[in-house]
């Protein structure tokens, strides 16, 4: 069953009656001392996908390329011509730019999405290969376990072409935690040296942003995080097979626990947070779940 307020929202866009939701439009007092709407919401809708795609994140991947033209149709019915934007990490990221639009980096449609989803994961997650490294970088170079999702947030906030009169929205899915400049994904023993080549190989691949950098341009952009990330530790034969720099409890830090006494991403940007195991056994639907969050998102700027 489809969300309620999806349903009015779908009847709207097809030509039922003006949309006077959020706080996108002006507001004059009414008789009885309440706000209403005074004009029509003119918003389009931006939403990138900032996806972790570690060997253990193919699931989310897959599900994505069979569930994005829901996602598509969904938000073309709340405002016609949505765009949308990928962007993918490991130890480090890339900006997709298979799309049609503004050299490759904005998506209008299912069908690109969905062959850029089954690329990153043949090519990169079923590889273990970092995708700033590019198709033919090295293999299995991910020697600690945190992934660098505040890069790849950091270019979603300043290299995607968000439009000015947009609802912005980022998508993001991963599940562990990050590190913050002046750290290296690429050094497993935080030696300071990147030069060991036994399993699991090391690399050059330094953290560039901070969390308090990261959150900043977010806010600046009035882009609200949506995040699926896990709640609660993974058994031990769920773990990834690698060290990592933080304990295994901080895993949920920075999406719904804090990082180093900051507030979450998604709290700090008015956005929210989901269970990612929840998608990985099928109780929650990312197509529904991102219908849901554009919708409630659309014509209502975050309040920071």
């Amino acid at each position: 069953m489809q969300h309620p307020k999806f349903l009015l929202a779908l009847a709207l866009a097809a030509g039922c009656g003006p949309s006077t939701r959020g706080s996108g439009v002006d507001a004059n007092p009414g008789q009885d001392g309440s706000t209403v709407d005074s004009g029509v919401c003119e918003d389009v809708i931006d939403v990138v996908f900032v996806l972790d795609t570690s060997s253990s994140m193919g699931f989310v991947l897959s599900q994505l390329e069979a569930q994005i033209a829901q996602v598509v149709t969904a938000s073309n019915a709340v405002a016609a011509n949505a765009h949308f934007g990928l962007i993918v990490f490991q130890d480090n990221h890339f900006i997709d730019n298979t799309g049609p639009l503004d050299a490759g980096k904005v998506h209008t449609d299912a069908a690109s999405l969905q062959t850029a989803f089954r690329h990153y994961r043949t090519v990169f997650t079923n590889a273990d290969r970092n995708p700033g490294d590019g198709a033919t970088g090295p293999t299995t170079q991910n020697p600690i376990c945190e992934e660098n999702s505040l890069d790849a947030l950091y270019a979603a906030a300043g290299s995607f072409p968000w439009r000015t009169n947009a609802t912005r929205v980022v998508i993001l899915a991963t599940d562990d935690t990050f590190l913050e400049r002046p750290d290296n994904y690429g050094d497993r023993d935080n030696d300071g040296l990147t030069n060991k080549t036994d399993y699991p190989r090391e690399g050059n691949y330094p953290a560039a942003r901070t969390l308090l950098e990261t959150v900043g341009a977010l806010r600046d952009g009035r882009i609200r995080v949506f995040s699926f990330s896990r709640i609660t530790q993974p058994g031990i034969f769920e773990r990834c097979g690698t060290g990592r720099r933080l304990p295994w409890t901080d895993i949920t830090d920075g999406w719904t626990t804090p990082y180093a006494n900051q507030p979450p991403i998604p709290t700090q940007t008015d956005g929210g947070n989901f269970d990612l195991d929840q998608v990985k056994n099928g109780s929650l639907s990312l197509s529904a779940t991102i219908n849901q969050v554009v919708l409630e998102s659309f014509c209502s700027p975050p309040i920071l």
